[in-house]
């Protein structure tokens, strides 16, 4: 078991401070934001530090069209298309296994369309981009989100759903905790529903703080996790507790609630998997 940590909770804090400071917390692995970095450079300092950038998390976000895969307007899901292509381009020059993204935009709460019409869309998009991925080795993990983020996965069993029908051995699917806790009828049972289509886990408590910060039951989690044979990396994607949940250089106390997070975190990681 690997345990990682997303780089875009630390907000606008340059990413060579954040790949240090999750390197000197102790993690094995960091999930980088597929913006577009001194990959080479980014890799040589991860290296040097002793931590693995072995994922991307998608840049995309509502309402950039350009980025919503569901788009029901042929012309603009085109674009989303060639938008992931060039996501996948980078995540193959960070040297990353795996992407993590949304089959539309995150933020897209409500369908343009039918809402099947967006679920017809973005299995096409993936059924077009998975082959791009699959040349340079990058599995695409679909993440569901919760209803207020997404208008079409919200659930484990949507996901697999989706994956079965894009029908790609390099589209897989996730579970995150924090998007579990509003939609999931259970904490355990969806770890077992997936199975080995299981592939990357994210982490936050119930008010998407640290692990133990909230109300989620870690040790029955651990042990669904662990029965299921899961030996994939778990990461950690806490946010800072306020309103403006992005951490800016002007608001270190974000920066310091984050690191906080951060390293109880994965304490708690350590203790309910290594011990």
């Amino acid at each position: 078991m690997k345990f990682s940590v997303c780089s875009w909770i630390f907000g606008d804090q340059p990413i060579e401070q954040t790949i240090r400071d999750a390197a000197s917390m102790g993690y094995d692995e960091i999930e980088v934001h597929a913006k577009d970095y001194n990959w080479e450079g980014l890799i040589q300092l991860a290296d040097t530090l002793g931590i693995r950038i072995r994922g991307l998390c998608a840049d995309a976000g509502w309402p950039r069209k350009e980025t919503d895969l569901s788009q029901i307007d042929p012309s603009m899901r085109k674009t989303a298309v060639n938008y992931f292509k060039e996501q996948i381009s980078r995540a193959y020059r960070a040297g990353a296994e795996y992407m993590v993204l949304s089959p539309c935009a995150p933020g897209k709460s409500e369908p343009e369309g039918s809402g099947r019409e967006e679920w017809e869309a973005a299995v096409l998009s993936l059924q077009e981009i998975a082959p791009y991925a699959e040349e340079r080795n990058v599995a695409l993990v679909i993440e569901p989100l919760n209803r207020y983020e997404s208008c079409i996965i919200n659930t484990g069993w949507q996901a697999l759903v989706l994956v079965e029908e894009t029908g790609h051995p390099f589209v897989t699917t996730m579970l995150d905790t924090f998007h579990m806790n509003i939609e999931e009828s259970s904490m355990e049972a969806p770890f077992h529903h997936l199975g080995p289509a299981l592939s990357h886990i994210h982490v936050a408590d119930t008010n998407r703080q640290g692990l133990g910060y909230g109300r989620l039951p870690w040790d029955a989690i651990a042990e669904a996790v662990k029965a299921t044979g899961y030996e994939g990396t778990i990461t950690v994607e806490c946010l800072a507790p306020e309103l403006n949940i992005f951490p800016s250089a002007e608001k270190k106390a974000s920066i310091d609630y984050v690191n906080e997070y951060a390293e109880k975190s994965l304490e708690k990681l350590q203790y309910l998997f290594r011990s």
